[in-house]
């Protein structure tokens, strides 16, 4: 597999590719806008790094996006999402993306990756196998905005 920084270029591709796995995969409802403002956002934000995975042909398999965070006493990077496109999945291209990121945010001076992650064993054990653990001193919390 090959590696590279997500380029304004790359947009198109990425978000066509990500709203048919997030569409058909995961039973999701992303339109075309809405994708492309998602990943443009983190691609085009102070700190970014947004990587490209692709097969020996060229191929993007799946990009990667996220960005760095300062803190007091270390530098962390903050992985916003990974994705592997339909088609790609179960042939260890994940595993592998994550373990070149680990190497490049070492060399970006960060010190933790953190993420947040869905609630289930699927996604518990694939990050597990890559000694990435839950943190129990943060927990996530959120609100929707209902109407008054």
């Amino acid at each position: 597999m090959n590696y590279r920084i997500m380029t304004e270029q790359d947009l198109e591709y990425v978000v066509t590719k990500n709203i048919e796995y997030y569409n058909t995969v995961e039973d999701c409802c992303w339109t075309y806008e809405k994708a492309y403002k998602r990943i443009h956002q983190v691609l085009t934000m102070e700190d970014s790094m947004c990587l490209v995975q692709t097969d020996d042909r060229d191929v993007i398999t799946g990009y990667l996006m996220g960005y760095f965070k300062e803190f007091d006493d270390i530098r962390g990077y903050f992985l916003e999402e990974i994705v592997i496109f339909k088609g790609f999945q179960g042939k260890g291209y994940g595993t592998d993306f994550l373990k070149n990121l680990e190497q490049e945010v070492k060399k970006n001076g960060a010190s933790i990756i953190e993420l947040n992650s869905v609630n289930d064993d699927m996604h518990k054990q694939f990050y597990s196998k890559l000694s990435f653990y839950e943190v129990k001193n943060f927990v996530m919390m959120g609100k929707f905005l209902g109407e008054d």
